[in-house]
């Protein structure tokens, strides 16, 4: 049933992106989020366009950014179990369900003229949640192979860290949007490889009650490694321009540790 899913899948997949081919008018991307990603722009720009035809769906259905938002937690939540019990065939489905609601959710705020620094907030925390989620269904799946639970752990503490310090660079006015696995191509892998994970492993490995999965393993591998990449690439540009900075000496009667939030 699972590697069924996975060429029903395969197949509609590929027959949109063969209509995306036809109606593309462009050859390039203008939008700024597809540079410096590791994955060709041309699948960033089928991901817009697949982004924009949902949009008025959306609209006709009435529903709100902030409803997208909160839809995208019960799918992860979902995606994450099928994860752990190891039915990544159906996983890798919800996962993309679950990035589309999100990946949404702005669109669709920005379509209305609705987006708002609440909004953002909103979508910010369940964002985190979402990923945390997630990446606790792929270790607990892994959590008999040390090599593979690592990789998923430096997956997790990366993603997180990316976060962190983008959110930590922007309390002091620092724009540390730079470096490559970030949220939207993140999910491009997992979600991609977590779906086809059935169908290759039917190629590569022995039959057994647990495969390895190759495909998911190599999807957090990439973003293990890009991920903390990045993470370093941001604190070097916020550390480096924050003492570039002229400093301002600390008044008596304040402390001198850091009151910013994290």
């Amino acid at each position: 049933m699972e590697r069924a899913l996975t060429l029903i899948g395969i197949v509609c997949v590929v027959g949109l992106f063969l209509l995306f081919l036809g109606r593309r008018g462009a050859s390039r991307t203008t939008d700024s989020r597809s540079q410096g990603q590791l994955s060709p722009p041309i699948v960033f720009d089928f991901g817009l366009w697949i982004l924009d035809g949902l949009i008025p769906f959306l609209q006709c259905l009435q529903l709100t950014p902030n409803v997208l938002s909160l839809l995208s937690l019960p799918a992860s939540l979902c995606a994450a179990t099928l994860v752990a019990s190891g039915h990544f065939g159906f996983a890798g489905p919800m996962l993309l369900v679950a990035f589309g609601l999100d990946a949404c959710d702005g669109a669709l705020a920005r379509k209305l003229g609705t987006a708002s620094d609440a909004g953002e907030v909103v979508d910010a925390t369940i964002d985190r949640y979402n990923d945390v989620i997630v990446m606790l269904g792929f270790l607990y799946y892994f959590r008999l192979d040390v090599l593979f639970w690592l990789l998923g752990s430096a997956a997790l503490v990366g993603t997180v860290a990316v976060s962190y310090i983008r959110a930590k660079g922007a309390s002091f006015g620092i724009d540390a949007d730079i470096g490559f696995m970030q949220r939207h191509e993140r999910a491009l892998w997992l979600g991609v490889a977590t779906t086809m994970a059935p169908a290759i492993a039917t190629l590569l490995e022995q039959p057994s009650s647990h495969p390895s999965y190759y495909a998911v393993v190599v999807a957090l591998a990439a973003v293990a490694v890009g991920t903390n990449i990045t993470a370093m690439r941001r604190a070097r540009l916020v550390v480096a321009t924050l003492m570039s900075r002229p400093r301002t000496p600390a008044r008596a009667n304040e402390p001198t540790w850091s009151t910013a939030a994290p």
